[in-house]
């Protein structure tokens, strides 16, 4: 009887670890409404940077997207982009947000064959 408990007892516990949940500040999937909200923060964070020195994108698709909790918020896409000239590339961009900087929103483009570009604005 001792036995089958402990057997019952190592089979939930590993039944249990093998459930994922994402640690504390471990970036998270973006799916659904969250998705939704994301592309909101590009779209923004793309339209403010337009409206100065660039660069000027608009977003053709996002390939992926996740969230994470640092020192602010980190949001990192694989988005097909749209520049000015009508070509699509495809580029890694995260936005880091620190709302309580001046200029507190640092958005990096990684797209092939170009230099990493990294731009700021406000909130």
């Amino acid at each position: 009887m001792f036995v089958a408990k402990i057997l019952i007892l190592c089979t939930v516990c590993a039944l249990a670890a093998s459930h994922t949940v994402p640690a504390f500040g471990a970036p998270s999937q973006l799916e659904g409404k969250d998705l939704a909200e994301a592309q909101k923060t590009l779209q923004a964070s793309l339209d403010k940077l337009a409206a100065g020195e660039g660069p000027h994108y608009r977003i053709s698709k996002i390939l992926s997207a996740s969230y994470q909790v640092v020192s602010g918020s980190k949001n990192d896409y694989t988005v097909e982009l749209i520049d000015s000239n009508g070509a699509t590339k495809v580029c890694d961009v995260d936005i880091w947000g620190r709302s309580w900087l001046p200029n507190g929103i640092q958005v990096t483009f990684r797209c092939p064959n170009e230099p990493v570009l990294v731009k700021t604005h406000s909130s």
